[in-house]
């Protein structure tokens, strides 16, 4: 009883939420010579795995809506990190495409993500580290799974 009692004031949300503005600071600090955000970061590392993705395969990629992948795009079309190329079979399908000048950025981005990982994970052990990402895993598995039922709901 007294371990649940320990952990009674403690908010997951809470420190789920400051180790994202954490990440924010961090990212915004490193990304910044590259004139974009790390949510286009992370769009344009989707974008390095699955080269010729279409804008609606990555919106359900990265669990955006259509809105927000637009807008996106858009911010890295006019910085010159992607182009969109009408599909063959598809003319209303475009394909995302990496420009020379993403590719010569790439590994630098990469690293920056790395970094991160290991600033939080620094002192854990490999066994905590196995943990933590397996409780994490588990949170977000949560997380999607009541998403889901709310959007069931509506």
């Amino acid at each position: 009883m007294q371990g649940k009692n320990k952990n009674k004031n403690k908010s997951t949300g809470r420190l789920i939420n400051e180790l994202s503005k954490a990440a924010h600071v961090y990212f915004k600090s490193e990304f910044g010579k590259y004139s974009i955000g790390h949510a286009q970061i992370i769009t344009l590392l989707v974008i390095a795995q699955n080269e010729g993705i279409s804008q609606h395969d990555l919106s359900k990629n990265l669990n955006l809506d259509k809105s927000s992948i637009t807008s996106q795009l858009g911010i890295l079309e006019r910085n010159g990190y992607i182009t969109r190329i009408v599909a063959e079979k598809d003319g209303r399908m475009h394909k995302i495409m990496l420009t020379d000048k993403t590719r010569e950025i790439l590994e630098p981005l990469r690293m920056v993500f790395s970094s991160w990982t290991e600033i939080l994970l620094d002192g854990f052990t490999e066994t905590e580290k196995a943990e933590s990402f397996h409780f994490l895993e588990k949170m977000q598995a949560n997380a999607q799974n009541k998403l889901e039922q709310l959007k069931k709901l509506n």
